[in-house]
Order: structure tokens, then sequence, then C-alpha cells
């Protein structure tokens, strides 16, 4: 990747506000950012995960992925934080 990339981190119990993830996208149109990228314990929402899509230079990482990063690169086994509920199916 080439060019400035923004990274924020939230630890929260809960999901993650779509307002964190519109201000990202902000910070990344204003500061001419190629990527921008939000990572939580927690998780995202639908509107987050679809915006984060649209948008095309956001990417989101949640505790699920966390925890498969850490196994897979440091090979370390650990609990982020609390685990989403369950989605209805659409």
């Amino acid at each position: 990747m080439r060019g400035l990339c923004i990274i924020q981190a939230k630890r929260t119990a809960k999901v993650v506000p779509f307002e964190s993830v519109s201000a990202l996208a902000g910070v990344v149109e204003h500061k001419r950012a190629a990527k921008g990228i939000l990572v939580t314990t927690s998780w995202f929402g639908r509107a987050s995960e679809a915006f984060a899509n649209d948008h095309g230079r956001l990417e989101l990482l949640d505790g699920a992925n966390l925890v498969h990063l850490f196994k897979e690169h440091l090979d370390l086994d650990v609990i982020p934080g609390p685990v989403p509920p369950k989605r209805r199916p659409r």
C-alpha cells in the first residue's frame, strides 16, 4: 500500500457506533489518505459494514478478526472482548 494510512482503535463492550465509522471516513477524505482502518475489540453493525464497503478505502477489523490475526501471525490465543449478539436472518 502506498500513501497515508489512518488507524483508529476502539475498545468497547458494545457495537461500534456508525458515527465512529463515518468520522473515520471524514478524516480519510480530509487527509487524502490511501486507507482508513478501524480496529475494535467488539463488532460493527450492518450499516457500518455497508458504508465501509461502499466507501472503498475503509477496512473494519472486529474482535473475531483480531483473534484470527493473533493466532495466525503470533500463535497466540486471545479473548479480545464481548461476543456480538446473534443476528436475525434477513
